[in-house]
């Protein structure tokens, strides 16, 4: 009878952030997938800072501590430091303490290996869980979205996370034709960081790299030109140093990789069945995921491949929102899980 048991909790393990929802509250616990721990000493492993805590400490640690992101392209590389934030995020809320080891729904890759599946069902059951069960990430995402699962018809969803991008067709209740590759906006950030060094001999962090793609990235051309100062540091001397951007500069940065991303979607429809692609001319591509938030990135994607492209409205809240729905109703989505 436990495994009928309505699931208290649902997580979304994402390579930049971890969202919990708990049943009748809501999304509860949303922080950064960071954890700072000491790497030497009698207290080597101590967890130091998790979350937004850890979050404001990356590239500003001292000697003897490290950053460390747990999940990498959607799997757990760190099983120690994973136990240790999954507790420590449900601490900030007594998630795990006041429920006394409830059972959860967490949402992964659809690609993931039966290993992996196991680390993700291990550390969340080490957390504080009773019982774990797992769901596809584009399928609860096809909850979030409130599509209708049980149509034939096809619904396809491009989810552009930090670490991964999955790029699915949703019908009856299954996936029809799927490309899951552990890349994702965290990329774009790489390559506008590659960009500067080459081009300014500027070295940055990934923050800033994150706020320039925030305020400048597109993925088409746009007559509005505009500029952002960049501070980190000079190759050259070795000092503080700073250049100027525009939005031109920033466009040609991300160009490869915004270019990537859409080959892959128009790889996935050539490889979808004639009637579901046809469906799809009705029924458009939905976008989610922080990625998918790039100025125009809708845009350039409906001009590739000739298909109506729609941004979901809060993208980056949709697979724990599917989660939470699916854990308050396991009877009506039973066949979701893995």
């Amino acid at each position: 009878m436990l495994k009928f048991v309505a699931p208290d909790l649902a997580i979304d393990l994402g390579c930049s952030t971890t969202r919990i929802y708990l049943r009748g509250e809501g999304v509860v616990v949303s922080e950064p997938s960071l954890i700072a721990v000491r790497k030497c000493g009698k207290r080597a492993g101590e967890a130091v800072a998790a979350g937004e805590a850890a979050h404001e400490m990356k590239g500003r640690v001292p000697e003897g501590i490290e950053v460390v992101a747990p999940v990498s392209g959607g799997v757990i590389t760190d099983f120690e430091s994973m136990d240790t934030m999954l507790r420590l995020a449900g601490q900030k809320k007594r998630v795990f303490s006041r429920l006394r080891r409830p059972s959860i729904v967490v949402s992964v890759p659809s690609d993931l290996t039966k290993v992996e599946r196991r680390a993700v069902v291990e550390s969340t059951m080490r957390a504080g869980g009773r019982e774990v069960r797992l769901v596809p990430k584009v399928m609860a995402a096809a909850v979030g979205l409130g599509l209708p699962l049980r149509d034939p018809a096809g619904n396809f969803i491009v989810d552009f996370g930090h670490g991964t991008t999955e790029i699915a067709v949703v019908a009856a209740s299954g996936i029809a034709a799927s490309y899951t590759e552990r890349s994702g906006s965290a990329d774009l950030d790489a390559a506008l960081k590659t960009f500067v060094r080459r081009k300014c001999n500027l070295l940055i962090g990934d923050g800033t790299a994150e706020r320039i793609k925030r305020l400048l990235g597109s993925a088409n051309p746009s007559d509005d030109m505009c500029s952002v100062e960049v501070r980190g540091r000079n190759l050259i001397t070795g000092k503080p140093g700073a250049a100027e951007l525009n939005s031109e500069d920033v466009r040609e940065a991300l160009h490869e990789s915004v270019s990537a991303l859409v080959d892959k979607v128009c790889d996935t429809l050539e490889r979808t069945p004639p009637e579901l692609a046809g469906d799809l001319l009705q029924r458009g591509i939905t976008m989610i995921g922080g990625g998918s938030m790039l100025e125009e990135l809708d845009v350039r994607l409906a001009e590739a491949t000739g298909v109506p492209v729609t941004l979901a409205e809060d993208p980056r809240n949709i697979v724990i929102r599917g989660a939470g729905k699916i854990a308050n109703e396991p009877y009506a989505f039973e066949r979701l899980f893995v």
